[in-house]
């Protein structure tokens, strides 16, 4: 793994926040996605915080990352090798980058650099990160706060889906502790900063 550290701007007298990992997609999305990606840059950075994320300047990883930066966000970005080289020329915020050997390894990082998960809209990398710390909660891995934060729908299908696992008897009923849905960014940054109860499988 290698780290890579870009000139910062310095922040005397900040307070010291918390790690949150966003998780997101590398295309823009619906307007409403782009609205929550930047409020969340924006509420991580004025909060004093530091956004752990896919290290993409493409999409709504983009906005996120420049809305935080713009912010005064401390900003690490982790991404694997191959994409490091694929997407360098697409312009992002100054930042701390790991580079990563693996997209497992990458996903290893982001869940040690941080106190909690906010997903928003995003694709397949997207359900992957998510699905990830949903099984490592539901196993008691870490006790991490996730948050999955609701702009336009995009996660009723999810919720869906995991509800049928309940009903035909495949998985517990989902516990109190697992996830959150949120409804707006406000309500996602509250939930991403209390303490999550600890699941037992």
């Amino acid at each position: 793994m290698t780290t890579m550290t870009a000139p910062t701007r310095s922040s005397p007298g900040r307070p010291s926040g918390t790690s949150i990992a966003v998780f997101c997609g590398a295309r823009p999305g619906t307007p409403e996605a782009v609205a929550a990606a930047r409020e969340i840059g924006e509420l991580i950075g004025t909060g004093g915080h530091r956004l752990v994320y896919g290290g993409g300047g493409c999409g709504l990883m983009g906005e996120l990352a420049w809305s935080a930066w713009e912010n005064g966000a401390e900003i690490l970005g982790v991404t694997p090798r191959f994409l490091h080289e694929r997407e360098r020329h697409v312009a992002a915020p100054p930042q701390t980058v790991r580079i990563t050997d693996t997209m497992a390894e990458r996903k290893r990082v982001m869940l040690d650099e941080s106190a909690a998960f906010i997903a928003l809209a995003g694709g397949y990398g997207t359900l992957d990160e998510v699905l990830d710390v949903i099984g490592l909660t539901y196993l008691a891995v870490h006790h991490k706060p996730l948050v999955l934060l609701q702009a336009d729908g995009e996660w009723d299908g999810l919720v869906e889906v995991l509800e049928s696992l309940v009903g035909s008897g495949y998985a517990d009923p989902l516990p109190t502790g697992l996830f959150t849905v949120a409804g707006t960014p406000e309500h996602a940054m509250k939930y991403a900063l209390e303490p999550c109860p600890a699941v037992t499988p």
